[in-house]
């Protein structure tokens, strides 16, 4: 879920996983290598897999060289890929940890036709200043359609940064620019009330700047899919508080907010095509109200994706108890629990086309999401 307190800082961004990179395990356990670069340097510290129940993502931490002007390498390295016409392309995530200095350290992304430990060629290379505090990168490997390439992430410095690198994805770099987003919550011009996380800054006091609210809204139905949103935020019509990217249409979360105050936010869908153009700018008023940190639980519940194949996706910051699915005819369809499903994904393969209500049960109280089942 990604976190941002308003006016003070960028908090870890939530992760997603796409299809062709499933990091829900340990991907140094499903092909992927990781080894110090040929100089020597770099093997004190190797690139880590976490997974917190919520995030998956990978990381590497900073090591000084022993050799002076030498650069410690760390390469992390995928199994073998095929590149069509329409997995042209590498995105990806990456923060640093310490955005405030510059240690000058890069990442460059490496490709190799032969194995995962020669035959590299750099296709994008990025600087310290180009990853903080955190942005959505890409690589174009449009060369290597027909092929089939190991892609390597090699982080260089010299007693520099942490780096997290997650949300890795191959798009359709022949893309066309996706259209607006749809189906936005807030709704335009609606009142909301903000909810009240426990201690978000870890100060042992709550107030103000745990207040927040959860953002979600949807790629549009017509058009090339987007890879990523650029999200501006703001309470003036000009959105300057908030100007960041995330690759998640849902959990994301804005804190500091105040109560009866109206803000303004837009989302703009991108791809390799471009940038969606006349994006809607909406707007909502927050109320005198404050939902209390037991109802967070329940409000801050994402089902995704939403329309749905197959199968759903329960985001829940504080767990549930049992899941509920309804026709429309009011009949109870399937009922599992947290403990029966595979974290938090909710099969829904055995049900035929249509709406359904979903019905998600916490701590004696419950949440109902309209879904779409294709």
């Amino acid at each position: 879920m990604k976190k941002i307190t308003l006016l003070l800082t960028i908090m870890l961004v939530g992760f997603t996983s796409h299809a062709q990179f499933d990091w829900s395990t340990s991907p140094l356990d499903n092909g992927w290598i990781q080894y110090a670069g040929s100089n020597g340097e770099g093997a004190e510290q190797s690139w880590t897999w976490v997974d917190d129940g919520a995030n998956s993502f990978m990381y590497i931490t900073w090591e000084a060289s022993g050799t002076s002007g030498q650069q410690c390498e760390d390469w992390l390295v995928s199994p073998l890929l095929e590149i069509t016409n329409t997995t042209s392309g590498l995105t990806f995530g990456v923060q640093d940890q310490y955005p405030d200095f510059n240690y000058s350290s890069n990442l460059s992304v490496q490709v190799s036709t032969t194995d995962q430990n020669s035959g590299f060629s750099e296709v994008a290379s990025f600087s310290e200043v180009d990853i903080s505090p955190s942005a959505i990168l890409s690589a174009d490997l449009s060369t290597y359609e027909g092929s089939s390439i190991y892609i390597a992430f090699v982080w260089s410095n010299d007693d520099g940064d942490r780096l997290y690198l997650y949300d890795l994805a191959l798009v359709n770099m022949n893309a066309t620019a996706p259209v607006p987003a749809t189906t936005p919550n807030p709704e335009d011009g609606a009142t909301v009330d903000l909810t009240m996380d426990s201690d978000m800054n870890g100060d042992d006091v709550i107030d103000a700047t745990d207040q927040k609210y959860t953002f979600t809204w949807s790629p549009g139905s017509t058009g090339d899919a987007p890879v990523a949103y650029a999200f501006n935020f703001g309470a003036t019509a000009d959105m300057t508080s908030v100007n960041t990217t995330t690759t998640a249409n849902d959990g994301f979360s804005i804190y500091g907010m105040t109560t009866e105050t109206t803000y303004y936010w837009q989302v703009v869908p991108e791809n390799a095509g471009g940038s969606a153009v006349n994006c809607p700018v909406w707007s909502f008023t927050t109320s005198a109200n404050i939902l209390s940190v037991k109802d967070i639980q329940l409000s801050a519940i994402v089902l995704s994706p939403n329309p749905v194949k197959d199968v759903v996706t329960i985001n829940s910051p504080e767990g549930f108890d049992s899941v509920e699915v309804y026709n429309q005819l009011g009949q109870l369809v399937l009922k599992s629990s947290e403990d029966l499903m595979n974290n938090n994904r909710l099969d829904l393969s055995a049900l035929n086309p249509g709406m359904y209500l979903i019905k998600i049960n916490a701590d004696n109280k419950s949440k109902t999401v309209k879904i779409i089942k294709e």
